[in-house]
């Protein structure tokens, strides 16, 4: 298991972490370098002129413990440039040597207090950082993929996975948290360059989770993955409910149309039972009769049956279109679909009196569509064509259906 880490990276909480390690090792390292440069500049007989090497203690001492261990150095670094260049300085006259110190002393103080503000101005952006990152509904981890360590980890990815919230570690994130060997699920590399994402799902509690991931720099490594977690369960619920109102706003649509056609079904049954009927009564009539013609009577049997067949096809269309809950694309003909609906709108065209003109294209080619709902648009144009006709005089109510 990997050693647990803080939530919080490195470098981002630099007065904790000069606390823990403590300032004392910091000090005394600036003052022996302040030391040493005042004796190798005294021992030199200041022909080196190495006074301006004191801004690197003061330096280390600022930046690590702070603008008071600076200014301390800095105190240390003039008291020995002035107890050991004070009898030795080749000026001319005394007040040469103290505005030489006086500007020693404005310089580094100025150099701490820049550095002291530099510091103060990292440390706040690094903290907003920070603070942005750790107020985010999504969850955002950082990780070395050679060694598999988290380098940083924000507050929601602790609350998500119900970690303590100032400890984690890399064997605590969840399978479907993590990238992987560089992998997706179909077993295709992840880019090298850019984001990539995935959809995973919570086997425990069921909810659903967008993973982003992608390379990124991190201090002095050059290659860790920042992985961004963001819970989409709100929103594949929404999709699903989409989904779902519109298979039953199909659904209804279907039956309003069935509904809307149910006056026009009936009256197009009646049509062949009624010839079915006159047939038979015609048949019956022969066969009764002493001089029977044989081919009259074939005739009458043949158009019987074939209005038998039409009123079948009718049933069938339209139990197929109840039936039927989703569409069904399929390759069907454009002509027979116009057929089909012009002979179910047929007793309402008669009924309106309205001239239909057919005009069908030759030699055209299938299409793939759900013939049921297609046979329903056709049906739909025509009633709003033949409602549009009310007004007008029977002798100008003509419809032209062209493909």
């Amino acid at each position: 298991m990997n050693r647990p880490m803080t939530l919080l990276p490195p470098g981002l909480s630099g007065g904790a972490r000069i606390a823990h390690a403590g300032t004392g090792r910091w000090l005394a390292l600036a003052l022996l370098l302040t030391t040493w440069i005042g004796a190798l500049d005294y021992f030199s007989g200041y022909e080196l002129r190495l006074g301006s090497l004191y801004l690197l203690p003061i330096a280390l001492a600022t930046w690590k413990a702070g603008r008071h261990a600076g200014l301390s150095i800095a105190a240390a670094a003039c008291l020995c440039w002035l107890f050991s260049f004070s009898s030795s300085h080749g000026y001319a006259r005394p007040e040469l040597f103290y505005w030489d110190g006086l500007v020693m002393v404005g310089v580094f103080v100025v150099f701490v207090i820049l550095l002291t503000r530099l510091r103060l101005a990292l440390h706040r952006a690094d903290e907003r950082f920070v603070r942005v990152l750790d107020e985010m509904h999504a969850a955002v981890y950082v990780v070395d993929p050679h060694s598999g360590r988290i380098l940083y980890a924000n507050r929601r990815l602790a609350e998500m996975i119900g970690a303590e919230p100032n400890v984690l570690g890399a064997a605590d994130l969840p399978q479907y948290l993590t990238v992987g060997d560089g992998h997706d699920r179909r077993g295709a590399p992840y880019p090298s360059q850019g984001f990539s994402s995935e959809e995973r799902r919570d086997p425990a509690s069921g909810r659903w989770y967008l993973v982003q991931f992608g390379p990124i720099p991190w201090q002095d490594t050059s290659a860790v993955t920042l992985i961004v977690v963001t819970d989409i369960s709100d929103r594949r619920h929404a999709q699903f409910l989409r989904r779902e109102n519109r298979d039953m706003l199909y659904r209804t649509s279907r039956l309003s149309a069935l509904t809307e056609a149910t006056s026009a079904l009936a009256h197009e049954i009646n049509q062949p039972l009624m010839a079915i009927a006159s047939y038979n009564d015609a048949c019956l009539r022969l066969l009764a009769s002493e001089t029977m013609d044989r081919a009259e009577l074939v005739h009458a049997i043949k158009k019987s049956h074939g209005q038998a067949i039409r009123a079948g096809n009718i049933v069938t269309r339209m139990r197929d279109f109840v039936r039927s809950k989703h569409p069904q694309p399929v390759l069907c003909e454009l002509n027979a679909i116009v057929r089909e609906a012009i002979e179910l709108m047929e007793a309402r065209i008669e009924d309106h009196c309205v001239v239909v003109n057919v005009v069908l294209g030759e030699d055209l080619p299938p299409i793939l569509a759900d013939r049921f709902l297609l046979e329903q648009v056709v049906v739909n144009l025509l009633e709003n064509a033949v409602d549009a006709m009310r007004p007008l005089v029977q002798a100008r109510r003509r419809l032209t259906v062209s493909t």
